[in-house]
């Protein structure tokens, strides 16, 4: 039967919000744990619970959902809880435990009061003792602890550098371990002998551990070498503070940086982008749908959303979706407003525009938060570019100096749900507008 643009765009967005029931960071950490005569049951494994309970340490986005997750199954088992979370993502936390907010993407000085905080709650444990440390997007920015001497204005100047330069996130982290005592498993070291369970809700495209939010809980050692040639690679080494290079400088005799996930430790995964998706192809239905092809996509945003509609030309008439994830990056050219899923969403719109491919293109941030904009990315199709003429804006010159939150916005094809509580990267969603089986409504 015909399909009709407004009809595709209501069936992205019911199925985006399926995606994100599907990765809802309280039912994922329930799922993963259980408690059984005093012992915890996580990862296979089966810790006893000390008498005076273990402490829980939740960090990210979804560091208020997660601990909820945990608060469900341990309850009177949790001794001391603390939350550690972006501006804005503290409500409904429990009442029995400490919350702190903080900034994100840049760290600021209550993220690292908070760290503090959380230092002091992990200090002097036991052998018997147990950290059940919950993980999630966000987490790199909101912990912190500056190495001596640096001081948090410096690695403030320098994230906002290789933001800016378009580093993904596995750089990025990469340059920040080696100048935190808390990132590149400087926070399993203040643990200690203590047993350590981290649940990971991973923004981390392939989940690599030691780049989920910088690997605080795992047995490794940063790289300074890799973040020196890094800083090179996007051409900010001579921007950088001076007292950044010197510290690394200093470290280059360090070894190589290896992993060692301790057999005394667990690390689990409990939702990633993989989970996100297949939770959006599950909604859209089995049948007519093409969801592998593209997945753990990573780069410029404009090239990425050109390629996704270039892409669909070679799709079979018998697909009338096609899904993707991944999280692009965006090199900031100009001083417009918006993010990467905006950015995809324009560049596919000009493409649409250019190909006249009858498409309903959506790049969309499963945090409900894309860069600088109230929402989390758009929807377009080959019509976009043509109403905005209309309306006086230049899609093109848009893209240009990277506005195309505002494009967006005074189309009125931005998607905002409000922050969703969890962080599992993003989901490119494409319908064909000409013809879709079933029932329009579904």
């Amino acid at each position: 039967m015909s399909l009709g643009r407004a009809d595709a765009r209501s069936l992205i967005r019911s199925w985006y919000a399926s995606g994100i029931s599907a990765v809802e960071p309280r039912d994922a950490v329930r799922r993963h744990l259980s408690v059984r005569r005093d012992h915890l049951q996580v990862g296979g494994r089966s810790l006893a619970i000390p008498d005076h309970g273990l402490v829980l340490v939740a960090i990210g986005k979804a560091a208020v959902a997660m601990a909820l997750g945990a608060d469900d199954v341990l309850g009177r088992y949790i001794r001391d809880g603390i939350i550690l979370t972006k501006d804005g993502h503290a409500e409904h936390a429990p009442s029995r435990m400490r919350v702190f907010e903080a900034a994100h993407p840049v760290p600021d000085e209550r993220g690292v009061a908070a760290s503090a905080a959380i230092l002091e709650t992990v200090n002097g444990l036991a052998q018997e003792d147990i950290v059940l440390t919950l993980l999630s997007g966000g987490g790199s920015a909101l912990f912190e602890a500056p190495r001596d001497p640096l001081t948090l204005a410096e690695v403030q100047e320098t994230t906002t550098l290789l933001l800016r330069a378009g580093a993904p996130i596995q750089d990025l982290n990469a340059v920040r371990s080696p100048l935190s005592f808390v990132k590149g498993g400087g926070f399993r070291h203040r643990i200690g002998a203590a047993n350590c369970v981290s649940l990971i809700l991973s923004d981390v495209l392939g989940n690599d551990p030691a780049v989920i939010a910088s690997g605080p809980t795992i047995r490794t050692t940063p790289d300074p070498s890799r973040a020196l040639a890094l800083l090179d690679r996007y051409g900010v080494r001579t921007q950088v503070p001076r007292g950044v290079i010197d510290l690394l400088e200093r470290q280059k005799d360090a070894r190589e940086a290896a992993i060692d996930v301790s057999p005394a430790d667990v690390f689990e995964i409990i939702a990633d982008n993989d989970v996100f998706v297949d939770g959006v192809a599950e909604a859209a239905g089995e049948s007519h749908v093409a969801a592998s092809a593209w997945r753990h996509r990573e780069g410029e945003a404009r090239e990425l959303g050109q390629r996704f509609v270039a892409d669909l030309g070679d799709v079979p008439d018998t697909v009338h979706v096609v899904l993707g994830g991944g999280e692009a990056t965006v090199t900031v050219r100009g001083d417009g407003k918006g993010g990467r899923n905006t950015e995809f969403a324009l560049a596919a719109a000009i493409e649409l525009d250019r190909n006249r491919a009858d498409w309903v293109v959506a790049s969309l941030a499963s945090d409900g938060q894309d860069g600088s904009i109230d929402g989390a990315g758009a929807i377009a199709d080959n019509g976009t570019v043509e109403r905005a003429a209309r309306m006086g804006l230049d899609a093109s010159a848009y893209l240009e100096r990277n506005d195309s939150g505002t494009f967006f916005e005074k189309l009125g094809d931005l998607v905002v749900p409000g922050p969703t509580g969890t962080n599992v990267n993003d989901v490119y969603i494409a319908v064909r507008a000409t013809s879709f089986p079933g029932d329009a409504d579904g």
